[in-house]
C-alpha cells in the first residue's frame, strides 16, 4: 500500500516523497492474494494491466478440506459473489507487486527514497510533521504509514493492541511441483484445517506455490521442535498435505513470522495516516491484508488531497477514523469466524442454504466498504445461524482432525516424505 497512496496523490498534482527501510532489492518475497475489491482499486489506479503482466496466477476460489478429508472438500467460488462486478481474483509472489508499484510511484513522479528506515517522529501537527530517519530530517506537511508489521507509528505511540486469543505462528516456504486443487477446485487457493491450525496453499505462478502452516497459540508454545522444522512436521502429520507435498522441492526447513493479530488505534491523528498492516493486521486466513491495505491507502490519500483543497484537518481525522474502524472491524469479525465451531460446522454441512453461500463469497472477495444490503442481511442471517449452531446444533457437529490425537509432539507421522532439494 505505500507506493500505491503515493500514486494516488502524485496523480492528483501532489509533490510526495515515499521512504522504505530496505532497497527495492531487498524486498522480502511472499504470497500476495489480489481480492476482487483490491483488483478493482490497482485498476482505478490504471496499473492492472502492468500487474497482470507479471507472473501469477488467476485465483476463483477456495477450497476447504479437514486435514484428512474426513468430510471431502468444500469449494466456495467468487462467482457467486452478490452483484455483476469481477468474479475473479489472482496471487502473486509478493516481490513482483511490490517492485512494479516502486515504478508506478516513480513515474506518478513520486520521490522514492530506500535505505531510509524511520527513527522517531521529533514533532506532529495540524501544520506538519516532522520525522527522523536514518536519512536525516524530513519535513512534511502529512504523514501516511504504509511500513507494514513494523508498524512505525504505532511503535512510536505504543498503540499497538494485540488480540485476545488470534496470537498465531506461520511457517512456511514456496516450492514446485505441489499438487494443487483441480477438477472444480482448479484455480481456488487450498485451505487445509485442524484443531491445532491450518495449511494455504496458494498458486504464485505456473510453477511456484506458496504452503503455509498457520500454528495456534497451544501448539507453538508447546511444541518440542524446533521453529525452521515445524512446517514439514506438520505437513508429515496431515494426510492431504503429505499428498500434496510429496514431489514437492523446495527448502527442507521453513521461514517463521509471528501471525499475532493487532490493531494500532487511533488510526489516524494530527498530522498523519495509519493504513495496511501498520494500522491493523489481521490472521491471514482469508487474506485480507492487500484489500485492507489498498482501500485504506485510497481512503487515507483521498483525505490528504481535500486537505491540500482547504478541507478542515479534523474533519479527515474523523472521517478516515470512522471509516476505518468500521471496515477493519467487519474484517476481524470475518477472521474471528473461522475460529468459531458454529461456523466451522456451518463450512462442513452437507448442504448449505445458497444465499448465504453468496453473502459468505461476498465477503471473501473483499467487500468490507460498501457494503450493500443485500450482502448485510445474508451475513446477519449466517451471523444468527453461528449463534443457534453453537447453542442447538441443527447441523451435524464437525470432530476436528487433529495434529496430536494423543497430546504428544513426536508421534509417528502419517508419511515420510523426501525433502525435495531446494527449488531453483
Amino acid at each position: 500500500s505505500m507506493h500505491i497512496r503515493h500514486a494516488f496523490c502524485v496523480h492528483d498534482g501532489m509533490p510526495v516523497v515515499s521512504s522504505s527501510s530496505v532497497n527495492s532489492n531487498e524486498i522480502v518475497p511472499s504470497r500476495l492474494v489480489v481480492a476482487i475489491v483490491a483488483k478493482r482499486a490497482l485498476r482505478r489506479l490504471g496499473v492492472l494491466d502492468r500487474c497482470m503482466a507479471l507472473p501469477h496466477a488467476r485465483k476463483v476460489g477456495v477450497e476447504i478440506s479437514m486435514g484428512d478429508r474426513r468430510y471431502g472438500s468444500r469449494t466456495y467460488f467468487f462467482r457467486d459473489t452478490i452483484g455483476n462486478g469481477e468474479k475473479d481474483a489472482f496471487n502473486m509472489a509478493r516481490v513482483h507487486l511490490d517492485m512494479m508499484m516502486v515504478e508506478a510511484a516513480r513515474d506518478a513522479g513520486a520521490d522514492v527514497r530506500t535505505s531510509c528506515a524511520l527513527r522517531s517522529i521529533q514533532s506532529h501537527g495540524d501544520t506538519g510533521i516532522i520525522a527522523d530517519t536514518d536519512a536525516g530530517i524530513v519535513h512534511a506537511k502529512w504523514m501516511i504509514d504504509a511500513s507494514g508489521q513494523a508498524s512505525a507509528l504505532g511503535r512510536e505511540f505504543g498503540t499497538r493492541r494485540y488480540h485476545s486469543f488470534l496470537r498465531n505462528v506461520a511457517y512456511f516456504e514456496h516450492f514446485e511441483g505441489v499438487i494443487r486443487p483441480s477438477g472444480n477446485a482448479a484455480n481456488c487457493f487450498g485451505l487445509t484445517v485442524m484443531d491445532e491450525g491450518w495449511f494455504w496453499l496458494i498458486p504464485l505462478d505456473a510453477h511456484r506455490t506458496s504452503v503455509g502452516f498457520v500454528a495456534r497459540e497451544p501448539l507453538h508454545r508447546s511444541l518440542d521442535v524446533a521453529p525452521e522444522d515445524r512446517f514439514w512436521w506438520a505437513v508429515e502429520r496431515t494426510p492431504i498435505m503429505a499428498e500434496r507435498m510429496a514431489n514437492a522441492r523446495g527448502p527442507s526447513t521453513n521461514r517463521v513470522i509471528a501471525d499475532f493479530t493487532y490493531r494500532c488505534d487511533p488510526f489516524a491523528g494530527p498530522g498523519f495516516f495509519l493504513v495496511g498492516d501498520a494500522a491493523a493486521f489481521l490472521d491471514p486466513v482469508w487474506s485480507t491484508g492487500l484489500t485492507l491495505g489498498l482501500l485504506a491507502a485510497e481512503q487515507a490519500a483521498a483525505g490528504v488531497i481535500r486537505m491540500s483543497r482547504g478541507a478542515r484537518p479534523a474533519t479527515e481525522r474523523a472521517r478516515y477514523q470512522a471509516w476505518a474502524t468500521r471496515v477493519v472491524s467487519r474484517a476481524f469479525r470475518l477472521v474471528e469466524g473461522f475460529y468459531d465451531p458454529g461456523f466451522r460446522d456451518l463450512l462442513f454441512a452437507p448442504s448449505q442454504p445458497r444465499e448465504l453461500v453468496r453473502g459468505f463469497v461476498t465477503l471473501l472477495a473483499g467487500e468490507f466498504d460498501a457494503v450493500q444490503p443485500a450482502t448485510a442481511v445474508r451475513c446477519w442471517a449466517l451471523g444468527s445461524m453461528c449463534a443457534i449452531q453453537k447453542r442447538v446444533g441443527f447441523a451435524p457437529r464437525t470432530r476436528p482432525f487433529r495434529l496430536r490425537p494423543d497430546g504428544v509432539n513426536n508421534r509417528a507421522p502419517v508419511a515420510t516424505l523426501a525433502r525435495g532439494a531446494a527449488a531453483q
